[in-house]
């Protein structure tokens, strides 16, 4: 993955650039195109006129070329003796300084207006994103979500329905486009590549919006894997498995177990409940012990698995195997059920 994430990175900035022009091609071409075709159409019209008037006239690429000028206030071409072609003379400059405005105006309003130049970002980027994970709802929740997605290098694109009061700008400062407004509006859930992406994490603070966010997103995208935020888990575990949703959370269920141990035990990292049954992710320094022994025999005498371990004084943690000798100092990353932690404490003699 970090190898493939350069050329990754770097296709994706040139199609950008690519789309860029694009689109600034889109905003300046009806501009273009008129003065192209009222280039020609004066250049007939002129020639017209001066053959009926029995002047001289030049051949049809020196009379376009000379109203081109004209476009563009650098006359080229001298001053017509005809009335009608003199009135195109005079008209063309002022035909040409209209249509030049209204383009360098309709790119200027795209590029140039701070909140518009943000808007048309966020589209393009999100428009080349193929994969990525749809965050919905920047609060707490979903910007500390959206920050951990960050880490683990995924590509995300967000929503949030207000500027002010969110960390919409944090966001956007990292390179993440947002799009702002009611995520359960189609348009602007389909804004974000949803067919195109992996996953879509439904994290506002309203129920009922994420599970219809979740609904959408699962029709617009069948494929797509919805993890979806609800304040009732009962109610979770009873919505994800009727709509066939692929996982629902509630923060203060998650949150519980993990404020339970950390207020009766020292060191406890992380918190899970496995069925019925609440592990943790714990610390341990080793004791004073009898005897030293190996890591495969402390598992095999507690119910705990050994994640790392720290030599005494030395370093950072490393993954820990069954033959390493764990001695006092030592320090441990335990997985354990959460009621048999104090055991595993007292066996490693603390």
């Amino acid at each position: 993955m970090s190898q493939r994430a350069p050329r990754r990175t770097l296709g994706r900035a040139v199609r950008l650039r690519a789309r860029v022009l694009a689109y600034v091609g889109r905003r300046l071409g009806p501009p273009i195109l008129v003065l192209a075709l009222y280039a020609v159409a004066a250049a007939l019209v002129v020639r017209w006129d001066l053959h009926r008037g029995g002047a001289d006239v030049p051949d049809f690429s020196a009379t376009l070329y000379g109203l081109f000028m004209q476009l563009f206030f650098e006359p080229y071409a001298p001053f017509p003796e005809t009335p009608v072609a003199r009135a195109l003379f005079w008209v063309t400059p002022f035909v040409g300084a209209i249509l030049i405005a209204e383009g360098i105006l309709k790119v200027g309003e795209s590029l140039f207006d701070p909140a518009r130049r943000t808007e048309v970002w966020t589209t393009i980027v999100s428009e080349e994103m193929r994969g990525h994970i749809v965050v919905c709802g920047l609060g707490h929740v979903g910007y500390r979500v959206l920050e951990e997605l960050r880490l683990l290098g995924e590509d995300i694109v967000a929503i949030e329905q207000a500027e002010k009061g969110s960390f919409v700008e944090v966001v956007r400062a990292a390179g993440v486009p947002v799009h702002i407004g009611d995520a359960r509006r189609d348009d602007l859930v389909k804004a974000t590549g949803i067919e195109r992406a992996k996953a879509i994490v439904c994290a506002t603070g309203d129920d009922l919006a994420n599970l219809e966010i979740a609904l959408d997103a699962k029709r617009m995208n069948p494929s797509v894997r919805v993890v979806m935020r609800m304040f009732d888990q009962r109610l979770a575990a009873k919505v994800g498995g009727a709509l066939e949703l692929d996982q629902s959370f509630s923060t203060s269920a998650l949150a519980a177990p993990l404020i339970a141990i950390q207020a009766t035990q020292e060191g406890v990292h992380a918190a899970y409940r496995l069925d019925e049954v609440i592990r943790v992710t714990a610390e341990i320094e080793v004791g004073e012990r009898p005897s030293a022994e190996t890591v495969g025999a402390l598992e095999g005498k507690t119910p705990c698995r050994v994640v790392s371990r720290r030599k005494a004084g030395k370093g950072a943690f490393a993954p820990a195997t069954a033959a390493d000798v764990v001695v006092a100092g030592d320090v441990l990353i335990v997985d354990v059920p959460a009621m048999d932690l104090p055991a595993v404490r007292f066996q490693l003699g603390v």
